[in-house]
C-alpha cells in the first residue's frame, strides 16, 4: 500500500524546462528538468510527522549564525507567528531537518552542496557552554532532480570529498536522493561510510521511510528566547 502511494511521486516534483541553453552561465546548457519547490514543499508537508512544519525559512542559532544554502527546513512550530516573530528565521532549537535542492547533480554541484551541508551542521556548535549537554545533530537531506552519475561513482566522490577535506563525521550529509534513480545513505555503523542504492521507482518511498527515522524524534523543547534578543537597553526599574 505504501508503494502504491509513492508510484510516480518523484515525477510530480519535476517541472520541465524547454530549450537547452540557459542564461545563467554562458556556454553551459541549463538543466532540462528542475525541482518544483512549491510542489515539493507541499508534498513533503503531507508525509513528515504531523508535529512538524516545512517551509523555506532560515535557521539561526542564538549566536546569530545563519548558514546560507538551506532551501527548506523541517521545524516544530512553537507558535503560529514564530516565523514573523523571528523576522523570517527559525531558532535552532526548533529545527529537525535541513533540505538542500540540486537540479543537475554533477561533480561541481556535489562539492557545492556538501560544503553547504558541512557549514549548516555547525549550527549551535559554538554557542553552548562546555558543561552543557550537546543537542542532537540536525540531519541534512539532499534532493536532486537528475544526474549523469553512476551510483558507484557518486558514492566514491562523496567519500573522496570528505577525505580531501578531513571533515569531522558529524558534518557529513545524511541522505542524498536522486529522483526516480536512487539514494545514498550515511552508514552510521562505520566511519566515513555510505551506502548507495539504485531504487528507481521506489526512490521516494525509501526516502520517506529513511527521512522519517531522523525526523520522528521528539526533542525536549528547551529554548530561551532571551538568547535571541540582541538589544542592549537599560530599562527603568522600581
Amino acid at each position: 500500500m505504501i508503494a502504491k502511494y509513492f508510484k510516480n511521486f518523484d515525477k510530480k516534483l519535476i517541472k520541465k524546462k524547454a530549450g537547452g541553453k540557459g542564461p545563467a552561465k554562458k556556454g553551459k546548457a541549463s538543466p532540462k528538468a528542475a525541482i518544483d519547490v512549491r510542489v515539493l514543499k507541499e508534498s513533503l508537508s503531507r508525509i513528515i510527522p504531523s508535529n512538524l512544519t516545512i517551509d523555506a525559512v532560515k535557521p539561526i542559532d542564538s549566536a546569530g549564525f545563519s548558514p546560507l544554502g538551506v532551501d527548506l527546513v523541517a521545524f516544530d512550530r512553537y507558535c503560529t507567528d514564530i516565523i514573523d516573530l523571528m523576522g523570517g528565521y527559525i531558532p535552532y532549537e526548533m529545527v529537525y531537518g535541513l533540505y538542500h535542492l540540486v537540479n543537475d547533480l554533477n561533480k561541481e554541484s556535489l562539492n557545492e552542496v556538501l560544503t553547504k551541508i558541512s557549514t549548516a551542521k555547525k549550527l549551535n556548535r559554538y554557542t553552548a557552554a562546555p558543561e552543557e549537554e550537546e543537542m542532537p545533530h540536525i540531519p541534512s537531506f539532499v534532493i536532486a532532480a537528475s544526474t549523469k552519475y553512476q551510483f558507484s561513482g557518486l558514492k566514491n566522490d562523496i567519500i573522496n570529498y570528505y577525505l580531501s577535506k578531513s571533515l569531522e563525521y558529524e558534518y557529513e550529509m545524511d541522505i542524498l536522493v536522486v529522483l526516480n534513480r536512487g539514494i545514498v545513505v550515511k552508514n552510521w555503523r562505520e566511519k566515513r561510510s555510505f551506502i548507495a542504492l539504485e531504487t528507481k521507482d521506489d526512490t521516494f518511498m525509501w526516502f520517506f521511510i529513511l527521512m522519517n527515522e531522523y525526523l520522528d524524534l521528539r526533542k525536549e523543547r528547551n529554548i530561551d528566547f532571551r538568547n535571541y534578543v540582541k538589544k542592549e537597553v537599560s530599562y527603568t526599574e522600581y
